[in-house]
């Protein structure tokens, strides 16, 4: 993905508010991290325009990959693998965090992946969890290959030892330093909370205690 490419998807999610930048008064992830960003994807489906222009992001990075199918994690990956299996007229999946409780007991609903090259699409990517429970799944059921896009990552150092630990190839349409630098060309940011912003990714755990 192009530095042009990265910023464009950037722009797309500051423009409608799914990421939220507030350095003073931060945000608490559920793991308890405190952050001065919060990024919420799911809002973006909400605009035409800024959607559009994921989508369009998403079938650049496709290009040129050799693949059979496209699934989606439940419940944030499921539209954006949507729009994606319909564009590129190929048959999609999406899968549940764990196998169902009750009927059959699938955890991945669609398309079969069983011999399949899977491109699994997430949303968004901060440890790295969900994804490496998507990628179990679709190999436990027989994939040839699998491999994760998303829109966002926030480029945790955590994330970067999990997917190589499970040994499979992630990318990101846009990460972490890409919307900073944005935030702050275009004064959604100060320089001072850029720089603090930066701090925070660097050491997630201890920032603010």
């Amino acid at each position: 993905m192009s530095m042009s490419n990265a910023k464009k998807v950037a722009r797309a999610l500051l423009k409608v508010e799914a990421v939220r930048l507030n350095v003073e008064n931060h945000f608490t992830f559920v793991s308890g991290i405190k952050s001065p960003i919060y990024c919420d994807n799911r809002k973006v489906i909400g605009f035409p325009k800024e959607r559009q222009d994921i989508v369009d992001a998403f079938i650049e990075e496709l290009k040129g990959k050799d693949f059979d199918l496209i699934a989606g994690t439940s419940t944030a990956g499921i539209p954006w693998a949507a729009f994606i299996a319909e564009k590129l007229n190929l048959p999609m999946a999406y899968i549940r965090s764990k196998p169902k409780a009750h009927g059959a007991g699938k955890q991945i609903e669609g398309g079969s992946v069983e011999g399949k090259k899977v491109v699994v699409i997430e949303d968004l990517i901060s440890t790295g969890g969900s994804c490496i429970s998507a990628i179990e799944a679709c190999r436990r059921e027989g994939a040839k290959e699998v491999e994760v896009l998303a829109i966002f990552s926030y480029e945790f150092k955590k994330a970067y030892d999990r997917f190589k630990e499970v040994d499979c190839k992630w990318t990101t349409l846009s990460g972490f330093p890409d919307l900073i630098e944005l935030a702050a060309e275009e004064s959604y940011l100060s320089v001072e909370d850029a720089k603090e912003a930066k701090k925070w990714n660097k050491s997630p755990e201890t920032w603010k205690k």
